[in-house]
């Protein structure tokens, strides 16, 4: 067996192009919070990136634009601040921010299929401590189909990996969010089969990147560290 990997980061940036800042003048605060990005994620993709030797994909504008994680026809694929746009806008910003990285990551995945066996795709993210004043029970997550074999064996050598590591740490599998819930790795399954393409979702509380800068570059480290455990089996 020969392993490629791919590194996506969807909601990497808040940043709004200049041709459509007229649609955020109110939405500074929106913009700057875990709502306009994934605080912290593009960092912890670079290092996942570095590991595995690759780059990371990444989008280049915030998610109220457009998701970049949501399929097209979503009902979150817009946000308040685009949804009620006309049709040939949001068409264009479809066509202009949406596809090109979809279609960016899809051609990564067969490209890669083309010198390796089996792809391993992490797409990384992070998530609010508190949703809806509730605060999560959860720290560090690996979202995955069960249904898939290959996918269900990587989470449990992770699961295990994450409790030698960091014991401390509240790593759950398939939390918060289900791992077969509308997104980007979803999409993929849909296109690959499962003996080729293992799809996860890393996700990652912004409490850490809140603390200190040496919390985060410690928790950065140690998921790196347990993807890598996780990963062992599949290289050559």
């Amino acid at each position: 067996m020969s392993v490629a990997f791919v590194v996506t980061c969807e909601h990497a940036s808040n940043a709004v192009p200049a041709s459509e800042q007229a649609l955020f003048t109110q939405a500074e605060s929106a913009l700057a919070s875990h709502r306009g990005w994934d605080i912290g994620a593009l960092e912890l993709a670079h290092d996942v990136a570095s590991a595995f030797g690759t780059d990371v994909v990444a989008t280049e504008v915030t998610r109220l634009l457009v998701d970049t994680n949501r399929s097209e026809r979503h009902r979150a694929v817009f946000s308040e601040y685009t949804a009620n746009l006309d049709d040939a806008t949001r068409a264009a910003l479809l066509t202009g921010w949406w596809r090109p990285h979809r279609d960016e990551v899809e051609r990564r995945v067969a490209a890669a299929l083309l010198r390796a066996t089996t792809v391993v795709h992490f797409s990384i993210h992070s998530f609010t401590p508190v949703w809806h004043g509730v605060e999560r029970s959860v720290d560090l997550g690996l979202l995955y189909d069960p249904a898939r074999p290959g996918e269900r064996a990587f989470a449990v050598r992770w699961a295990a990996a994450c409790r030698r590591t960091r014991p401390d740490l509240r790593a759950r599998r398939n939390q918060p969010y289900r791992g077969t819930a509308d997104g980007l790795a979803t999409s993929l399954r849909r296109r690959f089969d499962a003996a080729c393409y293992l799809g996860f979702e890393i996700e990652v509380s912004q409490r850490f990147h809140a603390a200190s800068p040496s919390t985060w570059r410690d928790l950065r480290a140690d998921v790196v560290t347990t993807l890598c455990e996780a990963a062992d089996p599949l290289r050559p």
